[in-house]
């Protein structure tokens, strides 16, 4: 996870940067004890659950169960990757990044994105100054027809590019930009030795990133000029790939419990102008998984609202297959008659908006399945049965599969047997109870034994227990035995937890993060018990697997089994009751 960064860098660079003093800057800490506590501020809540231990740089919520060092601290916030969160908190700490390593040498310095981002913030203030200029007048007279007034284009730093070969090349050159500055900035295009405007006669939509840097730009064309949009080519600073419109007010929306997908920028506009939060577009391509990725930092849904074209319904299915693929849960926001969302909003208003029912994805697939075939006719109403039946076979609910067969068996009139021997599966009267796994997130669906697990990390952790008092083999949750492998070896607490993300980085900081108040003697009974418990565990898995092997097992093997069980029973029992034979 830390990439090329060395550990050391990173225990310099989280030493500088006091988890306490970091926190507080967003969020209202008291002291009670050798722990800050306030509300977290990933969940809402109104008695605090959120605590920050100076001690060992950690954070934990024991509501939500949110946990980590500083770094996790502001990539979850700030929705930032590893190494933007880590380069945020060394300019709070006026610290230089470390130079790229060998095999990065075609990478761009850090000077150059510096330059760039300027350029772009500069040609970003030349085409909203020029908007209000008569050169700018048609594209101002665009944005009042589209609905837009005055606060509208400030808010979204709308803007006009001129309609000469290089009258932004030359204003930014006089500003200071070098030509090959401009030109990697993918601001001024050269061809036979002359440079030129990329942009020209467009409305600009500059494209903010989450910290509020200029990355490039989204033009529509005046006219009939083609193509109808242009987008910035990547550049050092801006892949159009990992992007996503109006992700700075994303940003400032603070926790959503979705986001709203769209394709256009004038999409984003009408709908957040109009007071609905939370709706960011994609840059000019289909969805990638690189987006998808940077929505799931900001919502834990996503609702798909693209034109309700033909063009429109075929990028949401392809949507929806991204979304699936990223484990993201989505639904999708249908407009009748071959709307767009600022179209629709136009016509309806907030109200009419917000009157829209998400539709499940399934439930799209079929309806958009539904319109390619003939349900009058038999051959028609097979075919669709299959072509649903087949999408069917990915569902794993048995409920929600039976809601979807009934549908199905309206729609065809086949009967539920037949759809079910199609899909190839049966519907089960119950889920199967699932085994916890390393990868739980909550501590409170934990099995003893991994409860126990915690309990000797949390001793081991706060030094209250000698490490020979455990051994990595001791512990079963490969979580678990990641960390303890660290600490016998003498990683500190913080630097552990930079080995994890996501549901693995929960149930370590859960390990982790958890005060332990009591005296030497006291930990060392705890930490028999835990490990008894552990024990116990062990035995009752061993007995289940040889009760298994007796249901085939015959003559001398059935025999050695039966007393291979008695022998894992009674050690169990022994424990259970502290008995010595």
């Amino acid at each position: 996870m830390a990439g090329r960064l060395s550990d050391a860098w990173l225990d310099d660079l989280r030493s500088r940067n006091d988890i306490v003093d970091v926190v507080s800057d967003y969020v209202v800490l008291k002291q009670k004890g050798r722990k800050h506590w306030g509300l977290c501020p990933f969940h809402h809540e109104k008695t605090a659950s959120f605590s920050v231990d100076g001690e060992s740089q950690l954070y934990y919520c024991f509501g939500c169960h949110e946990g980590g060092n500083v770094i996790h601290f502001v990539m979850k916030l700030e929705r930032l990757e590893f190494m933007e969160a880590v380069t945020q908190l060394a300019e709070r700490a006026h610290m230089t990044m470390p130079e790229a390593q060998p095999g990065a040498a075609n990478a761009p310095s850090r000077e150059l994105k510096e330059r760039l981002y300027l350029a772009n913030q500069a040609a970003a203030r030349y085409y909203h100054n020029l908007l209000y200029a008569p050169e700018g007048a048609a594209v101002l007279n665009y944005l009042h027809k589209r609905g837009l007034d005055d606060a509208d284009i400030r808010r979204f730093g709308l803007g006009a590019s001129p309609a000469g070969w290089n009258d932004l090349t030359n204003a930014l050159q006089q500003e200071g930009f070098t030509e090959e500055e401009l030109i990697k900035a993918g601001l001024t295009g050269r061809k036979e030795h002359r440079s030129y405007d990329m942009f020209r006669e467009r409305a600009m939509f500059p494209i903010i990133n989450a910290q509020g840097r200029v990355l490039g730009f989204g033009g529509r064309a005046m006219g009939d000029a083609q193509p109808k949009y242009l987008n910035t080519s990547d550049t050092p600073v801006f892949n159009k790939r990992q992007g996503l419109y109006a992700l700075n007010m994303a940003r400032k929306d603070g926790q959503q419990k979705r986001i709203i997908l769209v394709e256009g920028y004038m999409d984003v506009v009408a709908l957040r102008r109009m007071g609905i939060p939370g709706v960011v577009a994609t840059l000019g391509t289909a969805l990638t998984e690189e987006q998808a990725r940077l929505i799931k930092r900001y919502a834990p849904e996503v609702w798909v609202s693209y034109d309700g074209d033909s063009a429109g319904q075929k990028a949401i299915l392809r949507a929806l297959d991204i979304f699936d693929a990223q484990d993201i849960k989505a639904r999708v926001l249908a407009f009748p008659d071959g709307l767009d969302p600022d179209d629709f909003i136009r016509m309806h208003g907030v109200e009419g908006f917000q009157a829209l029912k998400p539709i499940e994805p399934m439930d799209y697939r079929m309806n958009h399945m539904k319109t390619q075939h003939d349900l009058s006719t038999q051959q028609g109403r097979t075919e669709y049965a299959i072509a649903c039946c087949n999408m069917l076979k990915a569902v794993k609910n048995p409920v929600e599969l039976a809601n979807h067969l009934q549908r199905l068996m309206l729609d065809t009139g086949f009967e539920k047997q037949v759809l079910l021997d199609q899909i190839g599966t049966a519907l089960m009267s119950k889920q199967p109870k699932q085994r916890v796994s390393g990868r739980r997130s909550r501590p409170a669906e934990l099995e003893d034994y991994q409860r126990a697990e915690q309990g000797l990390i949390r001793l081991l952790g706060s030094q209250l227990i000698p490490p020979s008092t455990v051994t990595v083999g001791d512990f079963e949750t490969p979580v678990h035995q990641k960390i303890v492998q660290q600490l016998l070896s003498g990683e500190p607490r913080a630097r552990i937890l930079d080995g994890f993300d996501g549901d693995e980085l929960k149930m370590a900081a859960a390990a982790l993060s958890s005060e332990v108040q009591i005296d030497e003697q006291k930990a060392l009974t705890d930490a028999e018990e835990c490990l008894k418990t552990i024990r116990i565990h062990r035995l009752e898995s061993a007995l289940e697997q040889t009760n298994q092997l007796l249901e085939t097992a015959e003559g001398e093997e059935r025999r050695s089994l039966i007393m291979q069980a008695s022998d894992l029973l009674q050690e169990a029992n022994r424990l259970r009751t502290g008995r010595k034979g």
